[in-house]
Parts: C-alpha cells; sequence; structure tokens
C-alpha cells in the first residue's frame, strides 16, 4: 500500500486488537529491570501490575499504539520522494511492531522476537532516508517495483552503515539521542536478533526450554521503544508542532511498557 500526502497513515490501523486471547505457554517468571534489549542473563525483579504481567503489557502497548494512532490518524505528512520513502519505511516498521503483539499474544513468542529485528531495521531506514540518504538512494526506493530497480536497490547501505551516515549527521540535522538509541540497540542486541533470524542457538534453546514471561516482557517493552520512535519520526514528518508536542510526551505517560530512558 503506499501512503500519499494527506492519507489517514496504515500506522493508524497497526493498533494491535485482539479482543480474546488463547493462553500464552511460556515459562512461568516475573518482570526484568530494563539494561539491555535482549539479555537473558539479567536478574528477575518484582512485578505486581497484574495478575498476568503479560496480557497487561499486552494491554498496555495496544494502548500505546492507539494513542500513536489519535495524534497521527488525520496528519498531513512531507510529500517529497525523500519524505514518502521515510513515512513508508515508518509505515513497515509500525506494521512489523503490530505483528510481534500478534505473535506475544498467540503464545509464539520465538517468531516475536525475529520480527524486532525487521523493525529495527526499517526504523533504521526511515531515519536514514531523512538524515543522510542521498538523492541516489532515493529514487532507487522510489522507483517502481521491477528486476532493476530490484537489482539497483541491493546496493543500499547495511544498518550498520546507515547508522555510521546517520552518526555522522549529528550535530547538523540528525537528532544526537535518536543515533545514540540506534547504536545502543544494535550494539546490545544484534548478535542474539540474528540467532532468531537465521536459526541459531537462540531460538533453538528457547524452543527446547520455554520463553520466560520476563524475557517477553522485555521484549515488548522494547519493540514498544522502537514504536515511538518510528512514530516520533513520522510526527517529525509532518512538521507540525501541534503533533510532534504531544508525541513527546507520550514516552513519560507511558513509561511502564517503554525500556528506560537512556542517559545522554
Amino acid at each position: 500500500m503506499e501512503a500519499r500526502r494527506g492519507e489517514t497513515p496504515q500506522a493508524a490501523r497497526c493498533a494491535t486488537r485482539t479482543t480474546a486471547r488463547p493462553a500464552i505457554s511460556l515459562v512461568a517468571g516475573d518482570a526484568r529491570t530494563q539494561s539491555g534489549l535482549y539479555d537473558d542473563a539479567m536478574p528477575e525483579t518484582e512485578h505486581t501490575d497484574s495478575d498476568d504481567p503479560l496480557e497487561h503489557m499486552l494491554q498496555r502497548s495496544e494502548a500505546l499504539h492507539e494513542r500513536f494512532n489519535e495524534l497521527l490518524d488525520e496528519a498531513e505528512f512531507d510529500g517529497s520522494p525523500r519524505g514518502e520513502a521515510a513515512l513508508g519505511m515508518c509505515l513497515v516498521a509500525m506494521e512489523h511492531a503490530t505483528a510481534l503483539h500478534a505473535l506475544m499474544a498467540l503464545g509464539m513468542p520465538t517468531s516475536a522476537v525475529s520480527l524486532m529485528r525487521l523493525q529495527f531495521e526499517a526504523l533504521t531506514r526511515a531515519m536514514w532516508l531523512i538524515y543522510a540518504a542521498p538523492e541516489t538512494a532515493i529514487e532507487k526506493l522510489s522507483a517502481p517495483l521491477t528486476l532493476e530497480a530490484e537489482q539497483a536497490a541491493k546496493n543500499l547501505p547495511s544498518a550498520k552503515d546507515m547508522i555510521d551516515q546517520i552518526g555522522k549527521r549529528v550535530g547538523q540535522n540528525a537528532p544526537a539521542a535518536a543515533h545514540q538509541m540506534l547504536v545502543h540497540f544494535k550494539d546490545i542486541s544484534w548478535n542474539a536478533m540474528n540467532s532468531f533470524v537465521h536459526g541459531g542457538i537462540h531460538p533453538l534453546r528457547r524452543n527446547a526450554d520455554g520463553f520466560p514471561v520476563h524475557l517477553a516482557l522485555q521484549v515488548l517493552r522494547n519493540s514498544n521503544g522502537l514504536s515511538t520512535m518510528t512514530a516520533m519520526t513520522m510526527a517529525i514528518l509532518t512538521g507540525d508542532e501541534a503533533i510532534t508536542k504531544p508525541m513527546s510526551k507520550v514516552q513519560p505517560a507511558f513509561a511502564d511498557c517503554l525500556p528506560d530512558l537512556l542517559k545522554p
């Protein structure tokens, strides 16, 4: 689906809306304090918000996405080729987040974790398109899908290269905090995410040993953190302070279902 200036964003239809969730076959456990983005060696801490902490986290995650929808539903976005390409990648990232929530609700956490890497890469691409991509890259991604266009797009930079290029723009047009978040996520999570995506030891052991609830909660928090960054990126693409200002207040309002803020 192509997003156009003035249309309701697909993100407005991306909130998880599962009214009846099946039982989730995870290993019993409590939530953990956030320090890494995927770190199953962290100590467990008590979680008393709900008799079912995973159900509570899914509900709060849904409420978070509904708040994004409220702010972005009628927004108009940058209609330039660069703006449309970046918005399109934001919508892809939001779709991955919604799918991750749905898989968690269905008791499929191993598959859900795999989507977090896709969500991260889509957000990284969106930010790169805004702050660092050359016009030639915009043209490649904006071209109609043909075999020739597919071949040309293979030469686009990797996630690491995109993050490095964004870093070089910090102090010019790229926000330092956004670059810091991308670097932190990749440094902490990349090896584990690759393992899940490519059938390594992480998914094998989770399948054999079970998936602790505290780790599922951690995954949801971090996916929500990526979604918050994506929503803020979309808000920036509106150029409208009536959207960017309230969007900046979403994070403290939903701190219970988001990672801890990084220290500058």
